[in-house]
């Protein structure tokens, strides 16, 4: 008894000393991919312990394994126990496979650190984007609200792994109050159907901009040049991705001052407008544009569809596009161009159902699919 005393004392004295506990090192969440390119993606993951954070590239032969770890300002990234390595140099449409990589970190002291276990994950692979691609596809789901199983739902029926991307049409986060709510219903429900090999992008709806951790959403999903509006080329595909922000004027009440909506949206207005006079929108096979609140010259119902309708529908009725997708009203429309009021077909996408797109080089193949897996719709554009 007293040998056994004097051994649990001296393992409470070894973690007392590197200011650790006795729990091993594991990955708790992820990992789960973001910002794919033509050249590059960014890998996520948490652990339960503060780490080093890196990511095994596994290289068939001849060629060697690789540890990748990024660094900023000389200093190499390292501690806290939410982790991101960015992978860039890779080739267009090519697969890769990876591993993550975590080092306990026991203490972390100047001239003074201790390290514990390593832990490696599962081995993951991805493609990166290939804008020469004869072909892509893509699903798009919306205005969850955090609802884990619903999401589960919609990943399953439409066997999300096989997609080339995923896209979150906002509302997924009802309020973003604590990191479970992204954590755990989200990423975890994500990870399970494909997030480790398939990125997914999530584009802000109104709720996301809710909740004392909306201004730490970018800690957790990475995007290009640190914007939640951005253009690529996947495919036969011009992607556009519009930041909707919030549906009320910035003065109401219940944003207590907060809200600075009006000049965001005026930026992002002004890089739109650059945005089509580009050789890659203007000469794309299609111009997909996705945003969470419908933009339409009529029936819109609030401030913010309203502020979208006057400022961003000329312009891209003046730039032409193929198709908008958009979500937030939770109800299924498809509207042509002449209904849409500016010259550009719009799907709407209920909170019940969940969208599959195929392109082609010669057409745009559309499904709406329901929760309890009935075609809602089936809608095919030719190309120009």
């Amino acid at each position: 008894m007293r040998r056994n005393f004097l051994l649990i004392t001296l393992l409470f004295l070894v973690a007392s000393l590197f200011g650790q506990s006795t729990e091993s090192l594991r990955i708790t969440h992820g990992p789960w991919l973001q910002n794919l390119t033509t050249d590059g993606v960014t890998v996520y993951w948490t652990t339960n312990l503060p780490a080093v954070p890196g990511v095994w590239m596994i290289r068939a032969k001849p060629l060697k394994d690789s540890l990748i770890r990024n660094s900023t300002d000389g200093l190499i990234n390292a501690g806290g126990t939410l982790h991101k390595v960015r992978i860039s140099g890779l080739h267009p449409g090519m697969k890769y496979a990876y591993k993550v990589h975590s080092i306990e970190l026991m203490k972390f002291r100047p001239y003074q650190v201790y390290y514990g276990d390593t832990v490696k994950g599962k081995e993951f692979s991805f493609t990166t984007l290939n804008p020469a691609s004869k072909t892509t596809r893509f699903m798009i789901v919306n205005d969850i609200h955090t609802n884990g199983a619903k999401l589960a739902g919609f990943l399953k029926s439409g066997n999300a792994a096989d997609e080339d991307l995923l896209i979150y049409n906002g509302d997924i986060i009802d309020n973003f109050e604590t990191e479970s709510q992204l954590l755990g219903p989200i990423i975890d429900t994500s990870v399970r159907y494909f997030a480790s090999n398939v990125p997914f992008i999530l584009l802000r709806g109104n709720h996301e901009t809710r909740g004392i951790m909306a201004r730490k959403l970018k800690d957790y999903l990475d995007f290009p040049d640190n914007r939640y509006y951005y253009a690529f080329d996947q495919g036969p595909v011009h992607f556009v991705l519009l930041d909707c922000g919030e549906d009320k004027p910035d003065d109401n009440q219940y944003y207590y001052g907060l809200a600075d909506y009006d000049n965001y949206r005026l930026q992002e207005l002004e890089w739109l407008k650059e945005q089509v006079r580009t050789p890659a929108y203007r000469n794309a096979t299609f111009r997909v544009i996705i945003v969470h609140m419908p933009i339409l010259a009529v029936g819109t119902e609030a401030y913010g569809q309203y502020f979208l309708s006057d400022h961003f529908g000329p312009v891209i009725r003046e730039a032409g596009a193929d198709l908008i997708i958009a979500a937030h009203t939770h109800r299924h429309l498809w509207l042509t161009p002449p209904l849409s009021g500016f010259g550009f077909p719009m799907l709407i996408n209920s909170n019940t159902n969940f969208v599959k797109v195929e392109a082609t080089e010669q057409a745009l193949s559309i499904r709406v699919i329901s929760d309890k897996d009935e075609i809602i719709l089936s809608q095919e554009l030719q190309k120009r």
